[in-house]
């Protein structure tokens, strides 16, 4: 893996642009991806791996406190025993008996907690209304039956298709804790998830913004050549590489890397996320990358040093942000004749906005040229 440092630009807030695209996750119908991230990001969750497996009672107790206002008070590690099936060298002994003792999960007839037995529906149900501040007291009759209506009444089933004794995945438990995180408490002073997290707040969509809480840490641009090349400081695996701005898989990358040659990487060593970027010309895909020589840089009659748009083999690309701007002007890093590569966010028939001669916006003009895009980054071709 060889880092570009030859006429590379890499500016905080273009990598941000490039690997956080929030358009993608603008809709209510929130990607399962984007609310695991979020549950990954604020440690309610220990990794986004096996959505599709159901959830064991003893990891929803862990994460059950972990999203409790408890977080930051309790371990596995406890020094008196829970119940008669968990011994207190169990991983999770703290955490069920916080869950058990807060009233979140029960003990089943005689103390037993049967750790290994799978998190069914009415259990999911009892512990978000729970973390809310509801107890048995606000149930009359069948405790489960009420419970359950009234978690379907919050709608924090939304997007679970599911029922009173079905077992749940882990994607299951991630949407009803995401939408609990949401929910205001029983006394409806706020969201429940900000009383207990500092560093969240809920966007006008009704979406959990976790930025905040993420100390960005970005490693790249790396230029990557051979598939057997790519490697990273921590696991790859297929919930954490997108390829073009897409969630993807680490093979197809390296199928693309022997099919054009090479592949841009960005490392997120914080959030460990793989951002890979290739020719790849993906319909739905937001990004891509292209290469070809530089043919021209057009200024405006108003500002002859700051190009509004460069010309790369016959296609037309917008120079939006400062760092491009200053990339392509006549005190930056690239020339008219220069062979580069570049990463591009590609134009689409729904967003058709073009630049005249003097740089100014027109929009659906059929007289104007189509552009392909607008340049996120550019890097000068080794030879």
């Amino acid at each position: 893996m060889r880092k570009l440092n030859i006429k590379s630009i890499l500016i905080v807030l273009t990598i941000l642009l490039l690997l956080c695209p929030k358009a993608l996750y603008a809709d209510s119908n929130l990607s399962i991806d984007k609310k695991s991230d979020a549950l990954y990001i604020m440690e309610i969750i220990d990794n986004r791996d096996n959505l599709d497996e159901p959830v064991k009672r003893s990891e929803f107790a862990k994460m059950i406190v972990k999203m409790s206002d408890s977080k930051d008070k309790i371990s596995g590690i406890i020094t008196e025993s829970v119940c008669n099936d968990v011994s207190i060298d169990n991983p999770y002994a703290g955490f069920i008996k916080e869950a058990t003792d807060k009233g979140h999960m029960f003990l089943y007839l005689g103390g037993y907690f049967k750790p290994d037995e799978y998190v069914i529906y009415s259990d999911l149900s009892r512990a978000m209304l729970s973390l809310l501040g509801y107890t048995s007291e606000d149930f009359r009759g069948n405790q489960v039956i009420g419970r359950n209506s009234k978690f379907e009444s919050l709608k924090l089933n939304e997007g679970i298709d599911k029922g009173n004794s079905d077992v749940l995945t882990k994607s299951d438990v991630i949407i009803g804790m995401y939408n609990t995180l949401l929910e205001y408490k029983k006394d409806g002073k706020k969201e429940y998830g900000l009383t207990v997290f500092d560093k969240i707040s809920v966007d006008k969509d009704n979406t959990l913004n976790t930025d905040d809480m993420i100390n960005v840490k970005v490693e790249g641009p790396f230029m990557i050549y051979n598939p057997s090349d790519v490697t990273a400081p921590f696991e790859i695996t297929p919930y954490n590489v997108y390829l073009n701005g897409l969630k993807s898989d680490i093979d197809i990358v390296k199928e693309d890397i022997l099919n054009y040659g090479y592949a841009i990487f960005y490392l997120d060593l914080d959030r460990e996320y793989v951002y890979s970027y290739t020719e790849r010309d993906d319909v739905e895909a937001p990004i891509k990358v292209n290469k070809g020589y530089i043919q021209d840089i057009f200024y405006s009659a108003n500002d002859l040093t700051t190009p509004y748009r460069v010309d790369i083999e016959s296609k037309k690309y917008s120079v939006a942000s400062e760092e491009m701007k200053f990339a392509f002007s006549p005190s930056g890093s690239f020339k008219i004749g220069d062979y580069i590569i570049y990463i591009c966010n590609k134009m689409n028939d729904k967003n058709k906005a073009y630049l005249d001669d003097e740089g100014n916006v027109v929009h659906n003009n059929d007289d104007i040229d189509v552009y392909s895009g607008s340049i996120i980054n550019a890097f000068i071709k080794e030879t």
